[in-house]
């Protein structure tokens, strides 16, 4: 149970389609997600039954869909896995109190709306007090949640994972990246994700001031428009390129021609970072803020990267000119951020320890 699924794009849409993916050949699987429109669909996508519940729009984020209960409990199951934030889906199990055993894979705590997380807190631990186990994708978040710490007894550690087949080395993709490299010069500092206030770019920004290269934003979002005119007004405009959402192939190609991956977020919105992964798969060092989350346990400090302290300009110029004036010990990082995504955060490991911990919920 989710929020929406492929070909809807996000962070938590991306993993759910990735462990579907894995566990369908396993299990008798069925995907209950909001649709876009007020009409109800049911389809195969890729070999996994989806059905999209009707919805009327969206309020705080979260699906009006008032079919949502009816549709969860008469899609019964022995397992029912609800991937949360999603207040639709905790209220929904609550009213129509399906049959099953329930697991939630937490994947973030609700941060950025605070009277109505407030609200919605007794609810929330009303539903994981049902939940016979909460996947969590790092120690960290664990540490740092204190709603999690209420059930730490329940908490199953599953990193998530990606498909590294996405990342294999390819002539198209290499030849791209030897142009964006001829274009913009070989100190290139890469940011892609969603433009918002915890994303923290301003941070990257103001860094360049005492960076020699060039800075690539790709993503889209509120923060688009003050971006632009932060880069003019800091006279920035020879050393900052922002893009808009760009094709797979081409963020492929930028992640292969930056020099250095940038995550530069704030707060605890930033819960894990599958970016991260995304540029170590590419070979990349990144440089990423110490938060008490997922971040800093994919990203290790002088393994696969540096950190910085979060809201610190300054510390992120001097991480970044660390890695772009030794470049062999950017490639050294990036070599260990490859490994450590092998061995640590695949689709396929992700996809097998849920299937072990249905296994044993069913034993």
């Amino acid at each position: 149970v989710g929020k929406f699924y492929h070909p809807y794009r996000g962070g938590m849409e991306t993993y759910l389609l990735d462990l579907c993916q894995g566990l369908k050949n396993r299990v008798d699987l069925k995907v209950l997600v909001s649709n876009t429109s007020p009409r109800t669909v049911r389809e195969t996508v890729d070999g996994v039954e989806v059905i999209r519940a009707g919805s009327w729009g969206r309020l705080l984020s979260t699906s009006l869909s008032p079919s949502f209960p009816r549709l969860l409990r008469e899609n019964a199951a022995d397992i029912i896995t609800v991937h949360h934030p999603n207040p639709l889906a905790t209220i929904s199990y609550l009213k129509a109190r399906p049959p099953g055993r329930l697991t939630v894979v937490y994947q973030s705590d609700i941060v950025r709306q605070k009277i109505a997380g407030l609200l919605y807190r007794p609810l929330l631990l009303k539903f994981l007090a049902r939940a016979e186990r909460i996947v969590v994708a790092s120690p960290r978040y664990l540490e740092g949640s204190a709603v999690l710490q209420r059930f730490r007894e329940k908490c199953v550690l599953i990193p998530i994972g990606i498909d590294l087949s996405l990342y294999a080395d390819r002539a198209e993709i290499n030849a791209q990246a030897q142009l964006i490299r001829k274009r913009l010069g070989d100190r290139i500092v890469l940011f892609v994700g969603r433009l918002t206030l915890y994303k923290g770019v301003e941070y990257l920004v103001k860094a360049m001031e005492e960076v020699t290269g060039k800075l690539v934003i790709i993503g889209s979002g509120e923060r688009f428009d003050a971006l632009k005119m932060m880069v003019v007004s800091h006279g920035l405009e020879d050393r900052v390129v922002l893009m808009s959402e760009v094709s797979r192939d081409n963020l492929l190609a930028y992640l292969r021609a930056c020099s250095v991956f940038c995550l530069p977020s704030i707060s605890r919105n930033e819960a894990f970072g599958i970016v991260q992964l995304e540029a170590m798969a590419s070979s990349r060092p990144v440089i990423s803020t110490r938060l008490e989350t997922g971040v800093t346990y994919t990203n290790l400090d002088g393994v696969t990267g540096l950190v910085a302290p979060p809201r610190d300009s300054r510390s992120l110029a001097r991480a970044l000119n660390r890695i772009l004036d030794e470049p062999d010990r950017g490639e050294e990082l990036g070599k260990r951020g490859r490994q450590r995504v092998e061995e640590e955060f695949t689709k396929e490991r992700m996809a097998e320890r849920t299937f072990r911990m249905y296994q044993e919920l069913l034993e």
